[in-house]
Order: structure tokens, then C-alpha cells, then sequence
């Protein structure tokens, strides 16, 4: 963007050779001359998409023009201009020629003196106090953390914060660089608090100490986990130089549920500050052993209560998907049978239904819809690979091959169910189709409904050629296998996913 000047409280044109400085997390950010005093600003400026964004940012900005601390960047002004149609909202600062926080940590080869260290923390605590009588950052880290001209930390971009939160809680929490410091919390979507800040502030202080960041990740999922169920790794393990009351301190920072950290910055000072008081003369002695084996027991067992929590959620977590997914299956059927009752008169189709089973009956016929335990998959498919390791080894005396994957597993069925007539004459038993729950990968979050039905073949001939039927469990299993390898078999199977025309076919059943 070329811009040749921009407003400032004094003159129309007080911001003046503006050159390009880098791209921000929210915008992108420029060096500019100050011609009222002849100083050096950055100037922030971000586009604004529309007018919820536009207030969002203004009472914001409001809100950082009024922080006045040491260890805060003053926001000396703010205001917006157009072009090309686009508004864009710009806040002015000092210029820090010395970068960031994450450069510093960059320019570090190997880790940063314990006494360095504690005075950069008390920077960053004493200026998060301070901005916590009026605002939460929402966003704190390293990047966003500048080094003024006497080496103090300086933390920027309060005006950015609500905006930031606003667009991450809307866009998966795509952000840039955010998703390491990220509170349990925030991927809950729970309200925004202090303590939030306070977990983002013990993951930099982490890093400050280590040179390291806490939580890596490939994918947004691997953070979400990291953060909810992972423990702090122990920073002991890392560096052995530091006080146990340090370690502690970090590590109720980032305790997992935001009602165990601190309440406030003012305990993090306190704390920082008696241990910057007493480094110098501190020395090893055995009150310091016993708090190392505390230490490490505090965290072997918060490590297994964070497992117990994961196993949990993921348990709930399944039940729900499978509690919505047989549901939206049903309610395809209701809405069916709602849509054919409107316009019957003398007779209505009667349904009648569970949390795992419908049937639906009309003048003396009727199927039913049903699933088995969605359980018995995962326990067969053990019970298949302990078989065969068992059968290699008595077989050859070790294990010659991993077992195969079965076609189960490789099209990720998660629910097995069935709809079949229940009258019927002997030879035309569970007549109707087997019903699978697919997923399309470990992504997928609410898989698809598939239909599956089986025919005898020539080389059985126990019922009539073409009459589709259904398979009960635990046949099943074998018999979906030969169908997906299209083996010579005494059945044909063929699937297809679960359309409008699979749901008719069987209300036609019913009604014919």
C-alpha cells in the first residue's frame, strides 16, 4: 500500500515518510517520521470487513490509548482513512529498533542467564498487572512483546486483542503464531478472563527459561490436545539451575483449569521478586531435595489425571457423535413418513421410537431400524489381530507379518445397524439392507450413512435371485470382507450411500 501521509492529534499530515515495515498477525506495519518532533514511529494499520469489526476496534483502541506503564507500549493515537473502498483503522507507537521478544530469543545460542531471566519476567508481569485493571490481551506472545531502547520488555498490540479473538473464534483459531500460548480454555470457547493471560504469560516464561517452546504441533488438533490434556514438561529436565519455587510458580500458571492458577499478576510478582532477592545468595541445601521430589511428584500425578480426563472426553466425545448421528437417520425417516401422513386421511403411519431404534408400521406391516453396540467393532477387530498373531506364532514359532488391515477399518465404519421388514415368510427372513456409519477420515466429524444389502448368488440358491437382505453380527464381518474383494462367494453384496430413494424403497415395503 502506498501512503504518503497520514493525521495525527496535530497536524493533518504529521505522519510522513511512511515506508512498509513488516506484516502483522491483523495487518501490516510501517515505519513513518513524526514531523511534529522529528521522532521515529511504527504505525499499525489494519482493514476493517465491517461495521461490528469497525466499533470492536475503536473501543478498543480507546481502551490502549489510556495504559500508561513502563512495560506497555503506549498507543499514542489512533484514527482511520480510506481507499479503494476498503476503511482501515491505524494506531501510532514509538519505534523499537530493537524487535521483539522472539527475535531476542532467536538471537540466543545457548540459555538465557537465571538472573536475566527474572528480570525479564517481572517486566512482562508488572506490565500485564498493570493493563489488567482495564483490559485482558487475549493474545499474548512472543511476537507481540518489544525490547526498548534500554533493553526493558515492552508488551504491544492491546488494541488488537478483542478484534484478534472475535476473528479466531470465527475462523477455527487460524492465527499467526497464536496457537502455542493458547489457554485450554480458548479451545473450549469459554469466556475470556485473566487467567487466560496468566496461562499465555507461563508459556513464554517457559520459553524465556529454555529457549523452548512447551507445545509443538503439525496440525490445530495437536495443539488442542497438547493444551488440554499434555502436561508441562518439567522444566528440570532441561535446565537443573533453577529454583523449585520457579518451577512451581510455572506450572500453576499453566495448570490446566483456570480456577487452580493465580488469580492475579500481584502473586507472580511477589514471587518473582523474592527470588530475584535471594539468587544471589542462594545456595543448594536439603529443603531444596525434598522440594524436587515434591516437584516431581505434584507432576507424575497431575500427567495421570490429564489421562483419565482425555479417555473421557474422547468417551463422551464418541457417544455423542454416535448419539447426533443415529439421530439425523432417524429424524430422515420422521420427516418421511410426517410428509406422507399430511395427506392420509383414513390411516397414518405409526412410528414408534428410541434413542436406538425406530420402527415404522402401517395396516398390520412394518420394519424396524436398529444398531448394534457400536463397541463389538473395536473389540472384533482386536480379537482378529490377537488370533492372528496367536495362529503365526504356534504356526511358525514367531510373527512372520503385522495383520492386515480388514476393510472395516480401512473404510472406517464406526456404527453397524440394520432396517429390515418383521413380518415376513420364513424364506424372506431380514429382508432389507444393513445400515454402516462411515467416516471419510479421522477428520470427519460426523461420517455418512451408507446402505448395504446382500443377494444369493448362484452358488446358493436358499432364497430367490435378487432378494436383498441383511446380515446380523457377527457374520457380518465376514461376509462384508468377501463383498469389498468382490470374492466368488455364495452371496453378492452391493452399497451405496443412504439417499432419499433408499428410505422410499423401504417405506414402499410397508405400503404395497
Amino acid at each position: 500500500m502506498n501512503i504518503q501521509s497520514l493525521k495525527g492529534p496535530k497536524e493533518d499530515n504529521q505522519y510522513i515518510e511512511i515506508d512498509f515495515f513488516r506484516k502483522g498477525g491483523m495487518g501490516e506495519i510501517y515505519t513513518a517520521n513524526d514531523a511534529n518532533n522529528n521522532s521515529k514511529k511504527a504505525i499499525k494499520i489494519v482493514p476493517i470487513e465491517n461495521d461490528e469489526e469497525y466499533k470492536l476496534l475503536l473501543s478498543e483502541f480507546e481502551v490502549a490509548t489510556s495504559l500508561s506503564h513502563k512495560n506497555i507500549i503506549q498507543t499514542e493515537y489512533f484514527n482511520e482513512f480510506k481507499s479503494k473502498n476498503v476503511t482501515y483503522i491505524y494506531c501510532v507507537m514509538p519505534f523499537n529498533s530493537n524487535g521483539s521478544l522472539r527475535d531476542f530469543l532467536k538471537s540466543k545460542s545457548d540459555i538465557i542467564d537465571l538472573k536475566v531471566s527474572l528480570n525479564l519476567m517481572i517486566d512482562l508481569a508488572n506490565g500485564l498487572e498493570s493493563a489488567h485493571k482495564k483490559v485482558i490481551h487475549r493474545d499474548l506472545k512472543p511476537e507481540n512483546i518489544l525490547l526498548d531502547q534500554n533493553g526493558n520488555l515492552q508488551i504491544c498490540d492491546f488494541g488488537l486483542a478483542k478484534l484478534i479473538d472475535s476473528k479466531t473464534r470465527s475462523k477455527s483459531f487460524k492465527g499467526f503464531g497464536t496457537l502455542p500460548y493458547m489457554a485450554p480454555e480458548c479451545w473450549m470457547f469459554d469466556s475470556n478472563t485473566k487467567a487466560m493471560d496468566i496461562y499465555s504469560l507461563g508459556i513464554i516464561f517457559y520459553e524465556i527459561l529454555t529457549l523452548k517452546q512447551p507445545y509443538i504441533g503439525k496440525t490445530e488438533q495437536e495443539f488442542r490436545d497438547k493444551h488440554l490434556y499434555e502436561p508441562l514438561p518439567n522444566i528440570s529436565n532441561i535446565r537443573v539451575d533453577l529454583p523449585v519455587r520457579l518451577i512451581e510458580m510455572i506450572s500453576k500458571m499453566t495448570n490446566k483449569r483456570p480456577s487452580d492458577r493465580y488469580s492475579s499478576m500481584s502473586d507472580i510478582i511477589n514471587i518473582l521478586e523474592k527470588l530475584t532477592e535471594k539468587l544471589e545468595e542462594k545456595s543448594e541445601s536439603k529443603i531444596d531435595f525434598l522440594l524436587q521430589k515434591a516437584n516431581h511428584k505434584i507432576s507424575a500425578t497431575q500427567k495421570k489425571e490429564l489421562e483419565i480426563q482425555k479417555e473421557k472426553e474422547k468417551i463422551d466425545s464418541e457417544f455423542k457423535f454416535l448419539e447426533y448421528s443415529t439421530n439425523s437417520l432417524l429424524d430422515k425417516f420422521s420427516k418421511r413418513v410426517n410428509e406422507l401422513n399430511e395427506n392420509l386421511e383414513r390411516a397414518k403411519i405409526q412410528v414408534s421410537r428410541n434413542s436406538t431404534q425406530m420402527t415404522i408400521s402401517f395396516m398390520g406391516k412394518s420394519f424396524t431400524i436398529s444398531f448394534y453396540p457400536s463397541s463389538d467393532i473395536q473389540q472384533t477387530l482386536k480379537n482378529k489381530k490377537e488370533a492372528s498373531l496367536k495362529y503365526q506364532k504356534n504356526q511358525f514359532g514367531f510373527i512372520r507379518q503385522a495383520p492386515q488391515a480388514t476393510y472395516i477399518e480401512i473404510d472406517n465404519i464406526v456404527l453397524i445397524g440394520q432396517m429390515v421388514l418383521t413380518q415376513n415368510p420364513s424364506h424372506m427372513k431380514n429382508m432389507g439392507y444393513n445400515l454402516l456409519l462411515r467416516k471419510a477420515n479421522q477428520e470427519d466429524l460426523y461420517g455418512e450413512w451408507w446402505v448395504v444389502w446382500f443377494e444369493d448368488s448362484a452358488l446358493s440358491r436358499t432364497r430367490p435371485l435378487n432378494l436383498h437382505y441383511a446380515i446380523g453380527i457377527p457374520e457380518f464381518y465376514e461376509e462384508y470382507e468377501y463383498g469389498r474383494m468382490r470374492a466368488t462367494h455364495i452371496r453378492n453384496m452391493k452399497m451405496n450411500t443412504l439417499e432419499s430413494e433408499g428410505i422410499d424403497q423401504m417405506l414402499e415395503k410397508i405400503l404395497e
